[in-house]
């Protein structure tokens, strides 16, 4: 006879240990007997979601509230998965769903802070934090959403109270820790940041957003990373209205520039202020890897940058270095190389965008294009060898294709 609920709680027992393959097999028992079985389902949907194989789970969820729609649980998992593809409104609609049939579980409330506070609707996740929290004022992941919320609020005394209070509660909680770390990075304090990130990943080292801050905090001892981190971080808390504001103000500067009287005020400001963003996206594009660059010549580089940042940086730092050489032929041998020199030196761009090792023929995409590009300007460099009028023209379609590749680039990371 089927022993029903000693598979069930068997099945539980391994996903909460994340041996998953094992779990399903449990569930797998149970739905060949009655495969309308909702709680096996939900299992097994829960499985989905942690192998991360969200859309699997979202069917299986959905099926389970075919046969019945009363179980707020499923609403919420829903409500959470959606969450993870970035779907924030179908996330809310179940998540309200979810509060319609139970409005008593403050993780609901979290997770709805959470939704809010991607969204930069910062007033509704504090909203949602406290209610929470007056549901369960130990609701760390509560605590964490409110300390955000009350971060980009400008009200840091009511942030710090929060976070340390949700440190007092789980000291052992490495979200926490990560939070406060990124907070400091924040505020440009990266040697407190480094810390925090170095207590979570103690905790758990394998959480990914630790991870990402650790290198962060390192590379910010290179002061011109410094900078740039500090301007992503405060234009990521902008709304996406801003956010394009940003990128098209930029664009009518230029149209300043072609429509104001030779030589007049107007003029040189749109020059100067084209200068400075032009340098802007160029080192947003290479400081990262100038800093990684940076962080391989200290003992933490080779043990905390993945396979692919150390090649791009390596790879970046050839280009710059091949561009200066260039530099130095056009200046004693031959002005044809001016072209070579300056198509190496936005080499340095594209490698941000490549995978290493490279994989001609599979990739697609912005890789592809890259790689397009990266062909292009190669050609380029040897035409100058022989024949500058064709190196010209090569140029001349190479500036073209790179320029939109930053573009598009530049409107796809502010989106």
């Amino acid at each position: 006879m089927l022993d029903r609920d000693n598979l069930l709680r068997r099945a539980e027992f391994l996903r909460r240990q994340k041996r998953l393959k094992e779990a399903e097999r449990e569930v797998g028992v149970v739905l060949q007997s009655d495969p309308e079985d909702v709680e096996a389902l939900i299992i097994l949907g829960h499985c989905k979601i942690d192998a991360r194989q969200f859309d699997e789970a979202i069917t299986i969820l959905k099926q389970c509230l075919q046969y019945d729609s009363s179980k707020d649980y499923v609403f919420y998992l829903l409500a959470f998965t959606y969450y993870q593809k970035n779907d924030s409104k179908n996330a809310i609609n179940f998540l309200k769903e979810a509060l319609s049939i139970f409005p008593y579980n403050s993780g609901y409330f979290a997770l709805a802070a959470h939704i809010h506070l991607d969204d930069k609707d910062y007033q509704s996740a504090l909203d949602a934090a406290d209610t929470g929290l007056s549901i369960d004022a130990e609701n760390v992941s509560c605590l964490n959403a409110r300390s955000t919320a009350l971060f980009r609020l400008k009200k840091i005394d009511d942030a710090t109270e929060t976070i340390n209070e949700a440190l007092s509660i789980d000291p052992e909680n490495y979200i926490t820790h990560t939070n406060y770390g990124w907070h400091h990075l924040e505020k440009g304090r990266h040697k407190d940041a480094e810390i925090y990130f170095k207590e979570a990943l103690r905790i758990n080292p394998n959480y990914a957003y630790a991870k990402q801050g650790y290198k962060s905090a390192l590379k910010s001892k290179f002061i011109l990373y410094k900078w740039l981190l500090q301007s992503n971080l405060w234009l990521s808390q902008q709304n996406k209205k801003l956010r394009l504001g940003i990128i098209f103000g930029l664009w009518l500067l230029v149209a300043g520039i072609n429509t104001a009287g030779e030589n007049s005020p107007f003029q040189y400001f749109c020059y100067m202020v084209m200068i400075i963003y032009f340098s802007i996206v160029v080192f947003s594009w290479i400081g990262s890897s100038l800093a990684n660059l940076f962080l391989l010549t200290t003992p933490h580089g080779h043990y905390i940058l993945t396979h692919q940042e150390k090649w791009s940086a390596r790879m970046v730092g050839i280009a710059l270095a091949t561009s200066l050489l260039l530099l130095g032929i056009v200046e004693f041998i031959n002005s044809n190389y001016l072209f070579a020199a300056g198509v190496v030196a936005s080499f340095a761009l594209l490698f941000n965008e490549i995978d290493f090792p490279i994989k001609l023929f599979k990739v697609k995409g912005r890789e592809l294009f890259s790689h397009i590009i990266l062909t292009t300007g190669l050609i380029c460099c040897l035409a100058a060898c022989f024949s500058l009028p064709i190196a010209t023209w090569i140029a001349i379609i190479y500036g073209f294709l790179f320029v939109g590749f930053i573009w598009s680039g530049s409107i796809r990371s502010t989106i």
